[in-house]
């Protein structure tokens, strides 16, 4: 009778820990959601902004501000950038309330990468407003 109860603790066990690893990777996929979501609005943005620029160097807008255009552009980048680092603190806040002891914490490529998409997000910033990563759109 033992082995049979040792058996059933063992397979409920074995199911746990099955259970504890798709809630991780179900973690993971919404992870990688969030990073193409921020990255869908960062290049949308870069490109918005880079446009108008092109427009205002081929004098096409002529008396036209292009001001409130190209701030649409540096938005969408600021909020994109903003989302991947707000997504990325509030992925590692439920990887913690998830741990369960005795369960080895493994690297998150995924989340490397956010922090990868989240700083060329911020240097994009940085390049609109600055020579430093000089992208031509701060002329």
């Amino acid at each position: 009778m033992t082995d049979q109860t040792d058996q059933i603790q063992t397979e409920l066990k074995t199911s746990d820990m099955l259970a504890y690893e798709r809630t991780i990777l179900a973690q993971e996929r919404t992870l990688m959601a969030a990073i193409r979501t921020s990255v869908s609005l960062i290049s949308f943005g870069f490109t918005i902004a880079k446009f108008f620029q092109d427009l205002k160097t081929m004098d096409v807008l002529k008396g036209v501000s292009n001001i409130s255009s190209k701030n649409v552009g540096y938005w969408l980048v600021f909020i994109g950038t903003a989302y991947m680092f707000a997504f990325t603190v509030q992925h590692q806040f439920v990887l913690k309330s998830l741990r369960v002891a005795g369960v080895k914490k493994r690297i998150s490529f995924t989340f490397i990468l956010a922090i990868v998409i989240g700083l060329l997000g911020l240097s994009l910033l940085v390049s609109f407003y600055s020579d430093i990563f000089s992208f031509g759109l701060n002329k």
